[in-house]
């Protein structure tokens, strides 16, 4: 780009109070990040307006919240939808708060349902401008609330004050707690508790999540029984009531999937092994596909960790438990040619330390970076960490392992988990299912 300050294609709000594009734009207060970077693949390409300048301390703070890249990639979005909408408010950055925020969200998902899915995103760049100190406390306009709107009040501020909940989740939490609290308020201007029941409450709870995935209907589920729990605590509605809502099923979008040989190949091909990084890269590439370890693991491994002797290797896994795991010649070969040239801070046990100073342990997000970047590298789109770990599983099965190794070495706290692959790994079962016009 001839102009850093440039990102793209400008989102204004249009005549009809929708988000649009507009063409190019040039945005000042914030240097896009140079070619080929790391913050170059999430940087907003919409005008981001007064969070411009505040942009790439935003894409650092959802590294190191340890978001996934693809969520880092829809909340700079966000982040770039809100600017747009704070310009044709004539908004500057300390002038906006939670409830202009929110406002913003709710009257565009009405205007366009379609949205809905990207809007979700707005309130994690509010808990981003709360904890900078850059979110303006809400301007208190005295009114006389409705019965259902102080209750709902009341209910939030527990969420937020008792349980310490976030901006995201309070959002959420009204979403599900207004419609439901208008539902029995009455005219005359109370609530009538005595009409909250099971049967009333999944109902509402089956209307409320049509249309949504699985994921959502679960939230919304555990909001609903929240606030009934909360309501059941003051001695509005019966105890059992919060118990009988309906946990929705959670659907699978897809089955598991590792990669093939020639697609761990590829990968490993992706990497210049010449130097320390090329080195890590690769043992980090290696330890994943062939023990299925997860990012944290790997993340956590200590040189206190690696047992020559035997060879193994101890890692925490989830819950804590602790596995020690047996240490293939390749991972070991591995291992050995990156520590040879490892550069760490005085005193830093982490085995995979970071490229650049300070020289420090890589945490779990680096991990993720590097498969996601050397996938790239070698074509292979939508790779992510995850996806050695199902790799390390389906290569046990092929090779005639059984379920019970895969739960001993992915760590799965109960055979269930590991039995997910039997849905994957067809070979051993065709002998099972007998041919057609043969059936007993």
């Amino acid at each position: 780009m001839d102009d850093p300050n440039h990102v793209g294609c400008a989102l204004v709000v249009g005549a009809d109070g929708g988000l649009a594009d507009v063409g190019a734009s040039v945005v000042a207060g914030s240097a896009a990040p140079s070619a080929g970077s790391w913050h170059e693949r999430i940087w907003p390409r919409r005008q981001a307006g007064p969070l411009a300048a505040v942009m790439m301390e935003l894409i650092e703070w959802l590294v190191a919240q340890g978001y996934a890249p693809t969520t880092q990639r829809n909340q700079v979005r966000a982040a770039a939808r809100l600017g747009s909408w704070m310009v044709a408010e004539d908004l500057k950055l300390g002038d906006l708060d939670a409830e202009r925020g929110l406002r913003m969200v709710r009257e565009d998902n009405e205007r366009f349902p379609e949205h809905s899915s990207a809007n979700e995103n707005v309130p994690a760049v509010l808990r981003f401008l709360r904890e900078t100190g850059r979110l303006r406390s809400a301007c208190v306009v005295p009114t006389q609330a409705s019965p259902a709107e102080a209750c709902l009040g009341a209910w939030l501020r527990f969420l937020e004050v008792e349980q310490g909940r976030g901006v995201s989740w309070i959002y959420k939490a009204r979403r599900v707690g207004a419609p439901f609290l208008e539902l029995i308020e009455e005219s005359a201007g109370e609530l009538r508790w005595e009409r909250v029941d099971v049967a009333m409450a999944n109902d509402f709870l089956l209307r409320a999540v049509a249309g949504y995935s699985s994921s959502t209907a679960q939230c919304t589920a555990v909001l609903l029984r929240g606030l009934l729990t909360w309501a059941a605590a003051n001695g509005w509605v019966e105890d059992g009531v919060a118990f009988g809502v309906l946990s929705p099923r959670r659907i699978r979008s897809d089955l598991p999937k590792g990669l093939t040989a020639s697609e761990v190949a590829a990968l490993k091909g992706a990497v210049n092994p010449g130097g320390p990084t090329g080195r890590r890269d690769m043992a980090i590439i290696v330890m994943l596909a062939r023990l299925g370890v997860r990012v944290g693991e790997v993340a956590g491994l200590t040189l206190d960790d690696i047992n020559w002797r035997e060879p193994s290797l101890r890692v925490v896994g989830k819950g804590g438990r602790v596995l020690i795991l047996p240490m293939p010649v390749d991972v070991g070969e591995a291992l050995v040619e990156y520590i040879r040239v490892r550069r760490a801070e005085p005193g830093e046990r982490g085995v995979f330390i970071r490229s650049l100073p300070p020289f420090k342990a890589l945490n779990r997000v680096g991990v993720t970076e590097i498969i996601f970047k050397h996938a790239r590298l070698a074509g292979l789109e939508g790779v992510y960490a995850h996806r050695l770990r199902h790799t390390a599983a389906t290569q046990i099965l092929a090779g005639g392992g059984n379920f019970r190794q895969v739960q001993e070495l992915l760590g799965h706290a109960s055979l269930a988990s590991s039995m997910t692959y039997a849905r994957v790994d067809m070979v051993p079962l065709r002998p099972l299912a007998p041919s057609w016009g043969k059936l007993p």
